[in-house]
C-alpha cells in the first residue's frame, strides 16, 4: 500500500505515515455518501445546527490536540494555531449554528404586479448532495474546517482531500467529527495527492470547494466544466497595503509587520506590496525594519511548510537583486533552510519586479510610494489578483472612499489579514483570486440549491393564464396595452390606465380564460 509521509518541517523527521486512499475505490466512497446524505438531509436545519455545536465541544475539548497536530505538521507556533485556525473555526461554528434555522427557511417572494396576485412564489433551500473540498496546507484546519461544517449543515455529504502536506490535520478534522456523532459516510477523508484530487472530479460531485493556487484552480476548473461541476474557488493573493500620510508609524508598521509575516507569510491574504505616501516612507521604512529584526524565530516565526515554496521565494529575491532593488532587510535563508528570512524590500524599479507583481508566499514584502491617492489606487489594483486590501489612516471618509475604489472582495481600514476569520462577512475575491463567496449569508447560499416554487394563492381558484393559447387580436392589444402603462409619468400612466382597463374587459369578455 503506498503511504504519505507527514513530516516536521521543522526537522525533517517523520510524524507519521498514512496510507493513500486509492482511487479505485472512489465509486464505492461516493455510493456510500449518497446514502448518508439522503438520511442526514431529512433532518431538519435545527437539528443539524445542534450537531454542529456538539462539534464545537468537541474541539474544544481537543484543542491543545488540535494545536499540537498544526504546529508539528505545518510549522506554524503554538500560539498561531490557536489565534489563526482554532478560535475562527469555533467562531464559524456559533454563526452558523445560529442563523441557519432562520436563513434556510423557506422564503416568501412577493409578485410586484397586480394582475400576477392570483399566483404566489416561495423559495426553499435544498442540499446539493455529495460535494468535494479540496484544501490546502497553509491552514490546514481553519480552511477545511469550515467548508466541510458549512456543507453539512446544509444537509449535504463531504468527501474531503486535504493537502498531501497536511494529512495529519485532515485525519483529526475526521476524527473531530466522529467524535461529535456525526453519522457515518457523512464526511470522507481521502489522503493523496493531486491525480486523486482529479479522480474525486471524474466522480461528479454536486459541487467541488477549492482553496489553493491559481495554477491548480484553473485545472480544476477546466475539469469540472466537462461535467459542469459547479465550483468555488479562493486563489491567491498579492495583496496591498496603503499608507496614508496621516497615518500614526507606531501602527502602521505594526499592521504590516503582522500582515506581512504572520504564518512566515504564508497567507494568500497577507501583504505582499507597500504603498506608503513619499512624505513619510523613509522614517516607516526604518521602523518597520527595526520591528522585523525583533522578530523572534520559533516563538513569533514558524517555519516554511514546503520546499517548492522555498523555491519560489529565492527565485523572486534572485530577481529583485539582479534587476537591482534595494533590501532594507532580510533577502536570505536562514543557515538551516528551514526558516525564510523575513524581507523587506523596494527602491527603484521594485514595481517590474516578480516579488512586487507575483505571489511569493512567503515573509516578503515589497514597498513602493505614491504622491496622489489617485495614484495609490491605481497601483494597489495593478494587480493580477484580488483578495484583499488595507487602508492605514485616520481620515475614516477618505479610506472609505478608497477602499470602495480598490478592485477586491475585502478591504480592511486600520486592519490586516484576518477578514477571513470573520464569519458574519462574506470572503472572496476577483480576477486571479477566484470566484463565490464562503461565510456570511451569501456564503451559506453557496452550499444549498435554491428552488423557487410558484403556485396558485387559492389552491381551488385556477385561471387559465392571459398568455397561453390560442392567441387573438383582443390578447395582443390588452399586452400592448399593458406594456402602456410602463410609459412615462404618472400623469401619462393614468391618461392610458382607462384604455388598458377597456382592453383588458373587452380580452376577458370575448376568451374567457376562468
Amino acid at each position: 500500500m503506498e503511504m504519505l509521509i507527514s513530516r516536521n518541517p521543522r526537522t525533517g523527521s517523520v510524524l507519521k505515515e498514512i496510507p493513500k486512499s486509492p482511487t479505485h475505490d472512489l465509486p464505492k466512497v461516493f455510493e456510500r455518501a449518497a446514502r448518508a446524505q439522503t438520511l442526514w438531509s431529512k433532518l431538519s436545519v435545527k437539528q443539524r445546527a445542534k450537531k454542529l455545536l456538539q462539534l464545537r465541544e468537541t474541539l474544544c475539548r481537543r484543542v491543545d490536540d488540535v494545536a499540537r497536530v498544526i504546529h508539528e505538521e505545518n510549522g506554524k507556533p503554538h500560539i498561531e494555531a490557536y489565534i489563526c485556525e482554532i478560535l475562527p473555526a469555533i467562531e464559524l461554528l456559533t454563526y452558523f449554528a445560529g442563523i441557519a434555522p432562520s436563513k434556510l427557511r423557506d422564503k416568501k417572494v412577493s409578485l410586484r404586479n397586480p394582475i400576477l396576485r392570483y399566483r404566489k412564489s416561495l423559495l426553499t433551500y435544498a442540499p446539493l448532495g455529495t460535494v468535494a473540498v479540496i484544501s490546502p496546507w497553509n491552514y490546514p484546519f481553519f480552511l477545511a474546517f469550515g467548508d466541510i461544517a458549512v456543507a453539512l449543515l446544509t444537509g449535504n455529504a463531504v468527501v474531503f482531500k486535504p493537502s498531501e502536506y497536511s494529512a495529519q490535520v485532515g485525519q483529526m478534522i475526521q476524527d473531530l467529527f466522529d467524535e461529535a456523532g456525526f453519522p457515518r459516510d457523512i464526511l470522507q477523508t481521502l489522503m493523496g495527492e493531486g491525480d486523486l484530487g482529479a479522480a474525486i472530479i471524474d466522480q461528479k460531485p454536486a459541487k467541488i470547494f477549492f482553496t489553493g493556487s491559481v495554477r491548480t484552480g484553473k485545472a480544476i476548473m477546466k475539469q469540472a466544466s466537462q461535467y459542469l461541476i459547479p465550483v468555488t474557488l479562493e486563489l491567491g493573493g498579492k495583496d496591498a497595503m496603503i499608507v496614508l500620510p496621516d497615518a500614526d508609524l507606531d501602527f502602521a508598521t505594526s499592521a504590516a509587520l503582522w500582515g506581512g509575516f504572520t504564518n512566515s507569510g504564508q497567507a494568500c491574504a497577507s501583504v505582499e506590496r507597500l504603498i506608503v505616501h513619499e512624505s513619510i516612507a523613509k522614517p516607516f521604512a526604518e521602523m518597520l525594519k527595526e520591528k522585523v529584526l525583533r522578530l523572534t524565530p520559533g516563538i513569533d516565526l514558524g517555519v516554511a511548510t514546503m520546499d517548492k515554496q522555498k523555491a519560489v521565494y529565492e527565485d523572486h529575491l534572485k530577481d529583485a537583486k539582479e534587476r537591482g532593488a534595494e533590501f532594507i532587510c532580510g533577502g536570505i535563508m536562514s543557515s538551516d533552510r528551514t526558516r525564510m528570512i523575513p524581507t523587506l524590500v523596494g527602491g527603484k524599479g521594485i514595481e517590474e519586479t516578480r516579488i512586487y507583481n507575483e505571489e511569493t508566499f512567503g515573509p516578503v514584502i515589497a514597498m513602493t510610494t505614491f504622491k496622489s491617492v489617485q495614484e495609490a489606487i491605481e497601483k494597489a489594483n495593478r494587480s493580477e489578483y484580488g483578495l484583499l486590501a488595507s487602508v492605514i489612516s485616520t481620515n475614516m471618509a477618505l479610506a472609505e472612499e478608497i477602499a470602495r475604489e480598490l478592485h477586491v472582495g475585502s478591504v480592511m481600514i486600520n486592519e490586516v489579514l484576518f477578514s477571513a476569520g470573520l464569519p458574519e462577512t462574506p470572503w472572496g475575491g476577483m480576477k486571479d483570486s477566484g470566484f463565490g463567496r464562503k461565510h456570511a449569508e451569501m456564503g451559506l447560499y453557496e452550499f444549498v440549491h435554491v428552488r423557487h416554487i410558484n403556485r396558485p394563492a387559492v389552491g381551488l381558484l385556477t385561471f387559465k393564464s392571459l398568455w397561453w393559447f390560442p392567441y387573438s387580436e383582443a390578447q395582443r392589444e390588452f399586452f400592448r396595452s399593458w406594456i402602456r402603462l410602463y410609459q412615462g409619468g404618472v400623469f401619462e400612466k393614468l391618461t392610458h390606465l382607462p384604455h388598458f382597463l377597456w382592453s383588458m374587459t373587452k380580452f376577458l369578455k370575448n376568451e374567457p380564460r376562468l
